[in-house]
């Protein structure tokens, strides 16, 4: 059996299949079909988190370890579950180490052909395995071919069904155990659904993937950010350590204070800390005016701490402007990072301000 052709631990899981090659197959349409089948191939007994159970059927499931795995970013799946309600389709992302802890769920069906289930799993502070688990209701999944979505940072998780938000759940705490995780698409039989009678004639049942898109951060790491026009970086005023202390230009001293950890929080934000005293850039008292300070504070990942990387049009793509993202939500428009158009020399407090398609506003990345 080729190693993507099954779960990345093995053949078999937490339900009554056991995975072999044949039953994962593309179709001369580009479809991959997952095939479950009412026979046995292989003679095992499990004892599982939902009791035990009996491998007497056969069915497919396919992983990305060894292919690519990601780190953080923006995962879709276009796919069509079978109807037979004791099947359980799932789509999740698990280590690439090979173990199951933390895992996300994108989208697992079972029993209800009209709901589908969404979550994660992580390991708490006291060493235990917890779950926590969500239901989309009213979200068909058998009919046609629906898309499943997944975004998450090192603050957010947000999941979409047919281009439509459905959650969005802050777990910084949770999100700091998951490193590069490895996309699994299997099609189940029993397992959650095994008090479910499994009637033999809606089998083989298929679940067929249509579509994969994956989109990970343009931005992960130590970055200075140097003014267009003026040439200067961002700085904390003084290398101060104090909550509160200024955000101003200065010119390139090598100082960690002129240098910033950007971080893909979620659903395209990024929030950025910087690197001396680990505060996060952070709007003043959560002001949306044109003139509003920029502080650093202690990180709470709160809107007026995220913050919109936007590439500058017409730029190299070093070049980008920087948008609060509390004043996107808050206001007519996103205020950018800006140096004062009445004062651009050395020192100045930085503050947001209304976008003029200024150099004033807009910065170059390096990174450091």
């Amino acid at each position: 059996m080729k190693s993507w052709q099954r779960y990345p631990w093995g053949s078999y899981y937490n339900h009554r299949a056991n995975t072999i090659s044949r039953q994962a197959k593309v179709t001369q349409e580009g479809f991959l079909n997952l095939t479950a089948t009412r026979e046995r191939s292989l003679i095992l007994g499990l004892s599982t988190e939902y009791g035990p159970i009996d491998l007497d059927f056969t069915s497919g499931a396919v992983n990305t370890n060894g292919k690519f795995c990601i780190k953080n970013g923006y995962v879709e799946i276009s796919l069509q579950v079978p109807a037979a309600e004791s099947t359980w389709p799932s789509v999740f992302l698990v280590p690439e180490d090979q173990g199951t802890i933390p895992m996300l769920t994108i989208m697992e069906v079972f029993n209800s052909r009209s709901q589908y289930s969404y979550g994660l799993k992580y390991t708490n502070n006291q060493g235990e395995v917890k779950e926590e688990s969500f239901v989309a209701l009213n979200s068909s999944t058998s009919n046609v071919i629906h898309r499943y979505g997944l975004d998450w940072g090192y603050d957010l998780i947000t999941w979409y069904y047919d281009d439509v938000w459905v959650n969005t759940i802050t777990r910084s705490d949770e999100l700091r155990q998951v490193n590069n995780m490895c996309l699994v698409i299997g099609l189940g039989v029993g397992g959650k659904s095994k008090d479910t009678p499994i009637n033999p004639e809606t089998y083989p049942a298929i679940m067929s993937i249509d579509l994969l898109e994956i989109w990970q951060p343009n931005y992960d790491g130590f970055y200075q950010f140097q003014n267009v026009q003026t040439g200067f970086l961002l700085e904390i005023d003084s290398a101060s350590h104090n909550w509160g202390a200024r955000v101003f230009q200065w010119p390139d001293n090598g100082g960690d204070w002129q240098k910033w950890h950007v971080q893909y929080a979620g659903r395209g934000q990024y929030r950025i800390i910087t690197a001396h005293s680990r505060l996060g850039l952070d709007s003043e008292d959560w002001g949306t005016n044109d003139g509003t300070k920029l502080i650093q504070w202690p990180y709470h990942t709160g809107g007026n701490q995220l913050w919109r990387v936007q590439p500058v049009l017409g730029s190299s793509p070093d070049v980008v402007q920087l948008i609060n993202m509390f004043t996107v939500t808050n206001s007519n428009v996103g205020k950018l990072v800006s140096v004062p158009t009445d004062d651009t020399s050395a020192g100045v407090q930085l503050q947001l301000w209304t976008d003029q398609n200024s150099d004033l506003q807009k910065w170059k990345m390096i990174r450091v």
